[in-house]
C-alpha cells in the first residue's frame, strides 16, 4: 500500500509566495509578471498546490477571489513567510555580533518612559539585542502581532488582549489624565472638573477604541454628555501640535503626560479618568520564546516593576 505524501512535503516557500502574489494581484497575468514567470507556469504551480492540499484555493474568473479554504491557507502562508524572514534577520543580527533581533511594538503609554529604559538596559548587556521599534495604537499593533510581523507588543491589557489566547502579562498601572497646551486657560488651575473641560474643544481618541469609550463613560458617570468634537486623532505629533496652538484638550497616560510636561510641551491637568482600559503590560506570540525575545521580556518585566514602585 502506498502511503500518501503529506501535503507540506510537496510545497515550499516559493509556492506560498505565489499564493500571496495571486491574492495581491488578483490576476494570473499580473502575478506572473511580478514573479518573473510565465502565465502557464503560474497556472501549473497553482494546480499543483491545490492538488497537494486537495482543495480549490481561488475561484477562476474575474478577480480570482479566494475560496474559504484559500483564505485559511493565505493566512498561514503569510505567517510562515514572515517567520522565514524573521529567521534570516535574526541570523544576520547574530552574525553581526548582536544578541538576536526582536521586533517590538509599543503604544504611546510605553514609548515615552518604559521602552527607553529597556533600550538602555539591553544596550548595557553584552551581545546587545537588536530592536526594531514600531509605535502605534493597539488597533494597528495587534494585527501585526497576529500576522507575525511583531514579536511582542507593550500595550494596555484590555479585554481584547486578555481574550486573545496569546501569553499576556500585566506590568503596572498608568491611568489616563486630561492634558492641554502649556498656555491653556486651565493650565494653572489646581482643580479642574469635567464640566470645565466642556467649555473647550477636544482632540478625541479615535472612534470605536477602548480609550474613547473610557472617556465617554467618565463624562456619563458625572451626568454630563461626552464632548462633541470634529477632531479625532491617533497621531501623537498631530495632537501635540493642536494642543500647543489651540485651546483644546486631550487625554494621555499620566507617564507620557508628565514626560511632555517636563519638556514644557504639554501640561497634565489634575483630572484623571475614573474609567480606564487596563494596566500597561506585554503580549507575545509563543509560550516558548527564543533567547532574544526572552531577554526583552525580562528587561520589560524588571523596568515595569521599577515603575510600579514609583521608580
Amino acid at each position: 500500500m502506498q502511503i500518501p505524501v503529506p501535503w507540506f512535503r510537496r510545497l515550499n516557500l516559493r509556492h506560498l509566495e505565489l499564493l500571496l502574489e495571486l491574492h495581491q494581484q488578483r490576476s494570473l497575468t499580473q502575478a506572473a509578471q511580478a514573479l518573473h514567470m510565465t502565465q502557464p507556469a503560474v497556472s501549473q504551480q497553482l494546480a499543483h498546490i491545490e492538488a497537494a492540499l486537495g482543495a480549490t484555493l481561488f475561484e477562476r474568473g474575474r478577480g480570482l477571489p479566494p475560496t474559504p479554504s484559500g483564505l485559511a491557507v493565505l493566512r498561514y502562508a503569510q505567517q510562515v513567510l514572515e517567520g522565514a524572514r524573521q529567521v534570516q534577520l535574526e541570523v544576520q543580527a547574530l552574525q553581526a555580533g548582536h544578541g538576536g533581533l526582536v521586533r517590538l511594538g509599543a503604544m504611546l503609554v510605553a514609548a515615552t518612559v518604559l521602552v527607553p529604559r529597556v533600550v538602555s538596559r539591553l544596550q548595557a548587556q553584552p551581545g546587545a539585542v537588536q530592536l526594531e521599534l514600531v509605535e502605534d495604537i493597539l488597533q494597528g499593533l495587534w494585527p501585526r502581532l497576529e500576522r507575525g510581523e511583531l514579536d511582542l507588543v507593550v500595550c494596555r491589557i484590555d479585554a481584547r488582549v486578555r481574550a486573545s489566547g496569546l501569553p499576556v502579562e500585566a506590568l503596572y498601572e498608568d491611568p489616563h489624565v486630561v492634558v492641554c497646551g502649556p498656555r491653556h486657560a486651565l493650565a494653572e488651575r489646581h482643580a479642574v472638573t469635567w464640566a470645565d473641560t466642556l467649555r473647550h474643544p477636544w482632540v478625541l481618541p479615535p472612534r470605536s477604541t477602548p480609550l474613547r469609550s473610557a472617556l465617554e463613560s467618565s463624562f456619563n458617570a458625572v451626568g454630563l454628555p461626552p464632548p462633541a468634537s470634529g477632531i479625532a486623532s491617533a497621531s501623537l505629533s498631530a495632537t501635540q501640535a493642536i494642543l500647543q496652538t489651540n485651546d483644546a484638550l486631550a487625554v494621555m497616560s499620566r507617564s507620557a503626560a508628565l514626560h511632555f510636561q517636563a519638556q514644557t510641551l504639554l501640561r497634565a491637568l489634575p483630572l484623571e479618568l475614573p474609567y480606564d482600559i487596563g494596566p500597561v503590560g506585554m503580549a507575545w506570540r509563543t509560550l516558548d520564546p527564543g533567547p532574544a525575545v526572552s531577554r526583552v521580556l525580562q528587561s520589560l518585566r524588571e523596568e515595569g516593576q521599577r515603575l510600579a514602585r514609583g521608580g
